[in-house]
């Protein structure tokens, strides 16, 4: 008797890959719990830093001295101000970037083990680690997929993708062959200015008003960017032409002193014609219903 299958395929993408001449092996997955380390914050002093030079100078007769303000830099004054910031907490970066690499490479190598030509339907779940307070687990889950049509090199890496059985199908058939999930994390600390903190501030008038807040609107942009530059180096490395179906996501955690917390996850399929040679530009789709 045949040892049934076990996959993550829903029946449409199951019936999609049996009509391309794929056939699913079993479910895979790999996983990584990573203990953060001591990260550093922005301190008080770092953003006092910002403000103006007071210089005293005499003032004439019948007054001891006047006050200049002289301000450090261009838009030093503004960035006073408003007194906000953001920075990325690169010892957080680094491991949330580290814990979905290892995840990845894990769920790569049970799908050797399976003789597998790739990974479709991946899926990655990322959260606090339950059992220790400062630890973060990355999991992916996918199916793995073989063929008795096509065949990877020995040198070749098996693909991992999100993409269901039915784009996978699409795609190949297309003449375009998946490289790869790419990704980018950035985990930014945004230091709240006087304006945002005097927003929020029930009591105040501003806070009758609409207005943005733009510490936080700055933290995020910022954030995303950090996390598609990521992305774009992990394509750059292997070899695509685009990024297909990239889904971003978003988490934020209120800290003392109006301050925020914010982390921008960024992960898509890369792609690469099949007969052709990887270009340097790589392009970017983005996939505007699942941010």
């Amino acid at each position: 008797m045949t040892r049934p299958f076990v996959s993550t395929l829903p029946t449409s993408g199951f019936l999609a890959l049996g009509s391309a001449g794929f056939r699913p092996l079993r479910q895979v997955q790999g996983t990584s719990v990573v203990s953060l380390g001591v990260q550093r914050r922005p301190s008080r002093w770092m953003r006092r830093s910002l403000a103006p030079m007071r210089l005293e100078f005499p003032a004439g007769f019948g007054a001891s001295t006047t006050s200049v303000y002289y301000p450090r830099g261009s838009l030093a004054v503004q960035q006073y101000l408003n007194e906000g910031g953001w920075f990325e907490l690169e010892e957080r970066t680094t491991a949330y970037n580290d814990a979905r690499q290892h995840a990845l490479e894990r769920l790569r190598e049970s799908a050797a083990e399976a003789g597998a030509l790739a990974v479709v339907d991946v899926r990655i779940r990322r959260g606090k680690f339950g059992q220790a307070l400062s630890a973060i687990e990355f999991t992916a889950l996918g199916t793995a997929i073989g063929s008795d049509r096509y065949d990877l090199d020995d040198s070749a890496s098996i693909p991992l993708v999100s993409l269901t059985g039915g784009d996978f199908r699409k795609l190949v058939a297309s003449g375009i062959w998946p490289l790869g999930l790419v990704g980018g994390t950035s985990v930014g600390y945004v230091v709240s200015g006087y304006r945002t903190k005097f927003a929020r501030f029930r009591f105040s008038r501003r806070s009758l008003w609409n207005q943005e807040y733009e510490d936080y609107t700055r933290g995020f942009m910022d954030a995303r960017l950090h996390a598609a530059g990521r992305l774009r180096v992990e394509a750059h490395a292997v070899g695509a032409t685009g990024v297909i179906g990239i889904e971003v996501g978003r988490e934020r955690q209120q800290q003392s002193g109006d301050n925020l917390l914010v982390t921008v996850d960024m992960l898509g399929n890369a792609i690469a014609p099949i007969e052709q040679g990887a270009p340097a530009e790589v392009t970017y789709a983005l996939a505007l219903g699942k941010a």
